[in-house]
């Protein structure tokens, strides 16, 4: 057989294509159309034919659109590529689906791109120091979000929430340590009766619960009061005045939280939005923290229901993120409406340790109560840590104490309606089928309920008051009206609600033991909004660090500026 041999062909440096000027060195019949220019369309040459199928459906849109009209110039009309009849003889077409690909993907995602209105947002709280911020806005990411086309958005379309914003975005050099799948969660035991709780003190007072609550019906409604004058604290482990000392003086003591942030773990099977904790590890001693203004500060209302509250309307009175402020205001406001102000209060051994000596008496009364508590370990553990006990300490909150000289010590919290129904509402149906409303609660509000209930169990409140506030009107989100309470034995609520202390603890232990098994570092457990996961990241050390600096620039951004966008000066009142 003849050897082929290819023939030289012209090199350019510069580019790509004939040289351009001098003769040609190739032989004719490889570049020799060159010469004859003048019988092709110019427009033809040096375009790319792409025959893929992504090609063939682009030409396809663009002629439907009447786009490829006058396209080529050449001579005469260009014609469309057409099979021969005689090779289709024989043959009928089976399948006319048009060729799959990403062009109803693209038109999503243009949609989305085109509506709402993204930025830094931040509402402020109408009660002041609320959640232990004073006037500081809510921390909210900057997310884009469209209405999609038609009616409805194309998620509610499917069924399923709209509020899928990630509490913190990830960024590219965090390490992705582990996943965890919520469901297997579940799985997680140790013996509860094994573990043991002692009390390390108590800060603030110690008020007394008024029973005059217990006897409000619907029909006796009373309205709710607002406290706007009070402070109420949620501060992070870290920043406690007491749980770093703890942590540094005591060599028995490896983890120091709040019953905040562990309440979250150990519902976390039951949440559906996004949220994240902070796990600082430094010589072998574990914190668990929470952002300043993340979403564990806020209650949510509705995540586990069906018809979920919508995130399209930000600004909407019913949207999540406004239910969450209105709900966590009612809920200070009933643990100070509920309580006995003619009964002496009792002081504890400290006072409340984040109030200052300039804001005296403007605190709200509760006690805080600091318990060391020792989980077993596991003997068939992989490593000593596992096998031997910990022994951590947690800032949990006790309400009020029943009337009476025990020390019958209660939780109290209160569920929100914010959207009466014709065929179902609070005031209709709250006398007379109180088992349903509260089934119908428990469905809507399983995190919730289940956070709740983990609190009391880490505080060792023996009953829970549980309180139905309704909005006074459908479309007013600052009047409320107590509609009843209802009195709950803690251990047979959390049997009701399907919380098991045996599975509680045994979660609490493994991730402790997870993080432990990791070198020193700062680590993010974040819940993923769309999947039932739990993301372990490891990031720097200096990351959050600089929020307050971004709340500074927001506030700079938010000054009144003139038509030369300069700062214009306030006015001296």
């Amino acid at each position: 057989m003849a050897a082929f041999e290819l023939p030289p062909i012209a090199a350019v440096a510069d580019g790509w294509g004939p040289p351009a000027g001098g003769e040609l060195d190739t032989p004719h019949g490889i570049c020799d159309f060159v010469d004859h220019l003048d019988k092709f369309p110019v427009t033809r040459i040096g375009r790319i034919c792409d025959f893929t199928a992504s090609g063939q459906r682009f030409q396809a849109e663009r002629t439907a659109k009447g786009k490829a009209k006058g396209l080529f110039k050449g001579k005469g009309p260009v014609q469309a590529l057409s099979p021969n009849k005689e090779d289709n003889e024989g043959f009928s077409l089976v399948d006319s689906r048009p060729i799959p690909g990403k062009a109803s993907g693209k038109s999503r995602s243009k949609s989305k791109a085109k509506g709402g209105k993204g930025g830094k947002g931040g509402q402020d709280n109408y009660q002041e120091g609320i959640l232990g911020q004073k006037q500081k806005n809510m921390f909210r990411n900057e997310q884009n979000k469209g209405k999609g086309r038609g009616k409805k958005g194309a998620s509610n379309r499917r069924g399923f929430t709209s509020f899928k914003e990630w509490s913190v975005q990830t960024r590219a050099e965090w390490n992705l340590m582990r996943e965890l799948m919520v469901t297997s969660l579940a799985k997680l035991q140790i013996d509860a009766k094994a573990v043991q709780f002692e009390d390390v003190l108590w800060a603030g007072t110690m008020p007394v619960y008024n029973k005059i609550y217990d006897r409000v019906t619907n029909k006796t409604e009373i309205p709710m009061k607002r406290f706007e004058d009070l402070n109420f604290f949620n501060v992070t482990a870290t920043d406690d005045p007491i749980l770093p000392d703890v942590l540094q003086n005591d060599p028995e003591v490896t983890v120091i939280a709040t019953d905040h942030v562990l309440a979250c773990l150990v519902a976390a099977a039951r949440s559906v939005y996004s949220w994240d904790i902070v796990v600082s590890k430094v010589s072998n001693k574990l914190i668990f923290d929470k952002r300043d203004g993340s979403q564990i500060d806020f209650l949510t209302v509705n995540e586990t229901s069906q018809d979920a509250p919508s995130a399209e309307d930000k600004e909407n009175m019913n949207g999540p993120i406004k239910l969450g402020q209105e709900a966590s205001c009612i809920n200070q406001n009933f643990s100070q409406m509920v309580l006995d102000m003619d009964q002496p209060m009792e002081d504890c051994d400290q006072p409340n340790p984040f109030e200052d000596e300039e804001d005296a008496g403007t605190c709200a009364q509760g006690a805080y109560r600091y318990r060391k508590i020792t989980l077993p370990g596991n003997p068939k553990g992989a490593n000593e840590f596992e096998q031997n006990a910990v022994k951590m300490v947690v800032r949990t909150e006790v309400n009020c104490k029943l009337p009476g000289a025990g020390k019958d010590y209660c939780s109290v919290k209160a569920m929100h309606e914010y959207d009466p129904k014709p065929n179902y509402n609070w005031r209709a149906h709250l006398e007379s089928q109180r088992g349903a409303c509260f089934a119908t609660e428990l469905k809507n509000n399983a995190f919730k309920l289940g956070r709740w209930t983990a609190q009391a169990i880490l505080a060792g409140c023996d009953t829970i008051k549980l309180g139905y506030v309704s909005r006074d009107h459908p479309t007013d989100p600052w009047a409320h009206s107590l509609l009843g309470v209802q009195t709950y034995a803690t251990s047979g609520f959390a049997e009701q609600i399907g919380l098991n202390r045996n599975n509680m603890f045994g979660i609490l232990r493994t991730i402790i033991d997870l993080v432990m098994s990791w070198d020193d570092g700062k680590y993010l457990i974040l819940k993923d909004p769309t999947k039932a996961v739990l993301r372990v990241h490891e990031i720097p050390w200096d990351t959050f660090d600089s929020a307050d600096e971004e709340d500074e620039e927001a506030e700079e951004e938010e000054q009144e500026l003139d038509e030369d966008g300069n700062v214009v000066p306030q006015q001296a009142s």
